[in-house]
């Protein structure tokens, strides 16, 4: 378990260098969460929100939801705030100075970057691998957009 702060953050891939962003800033449930450029916006800002548990909500501060696994149980997507549920928890767990990994409550899946060679731009969950892929950095931000 990591020591990260309550508080919202850009989290940036460490192997793309692109951020977690709901796919044009769309607020509607199932709204895929995408790669993009990083910008100082509330659609690729998210609230880290520590549960008493050690885990965290990570909820978006445009949309104000978090993100899910879709129902394939890869692809993550927006969906409204259910502090009940397991599936939008997440562990953080620190990797090297200022890198994390993000993994899914209960399972061995860890948030992971699109391969850009492959032109699909979802984040997606996948069994941990050991890749840049999946080390992500958080640069605290609070936008005003």
């Amino acid at each position: 378990m990591s020591q990260v702060e309550e508080n919202s953050y850009m989290v940036q891939n460490v192997g793309t260098g692109k951020v977690m962003r709901i796919k044009d800033t769309n607020s509607k449930n199932g709204t895929p969460i995408v790669a993009y450029s990083p910008v100082e916006w509330k659609c690729v800002t998210w609230d880290f929100r520590k549960l008493a548990n050690g885990n965290y909500h990570l909820v978006n501060l445009f949309s104000g939801k978090t993100m899910q696994p879709a129902t394939d149980g890869k692809a993550m997507e927006e969906q409204p705030l259910d502090k009940n549920s397991e599936t939008q928890q997440f562990q953080v767990v620190k990797t090297s100075r200022n890198q994390y990994e993000i993994k899914l409550k209960g399972s061995d899946l860890y948030l992971t970057a699109p391969d850009e060679n492959t032109g699909f731009d979802q984040i997606t969950l996948a069994p941990r691998n050991g890749t840049d892929l999946q080390r992500w950095t958080f640069k605290e931000q609070h936008p005003k957009l």
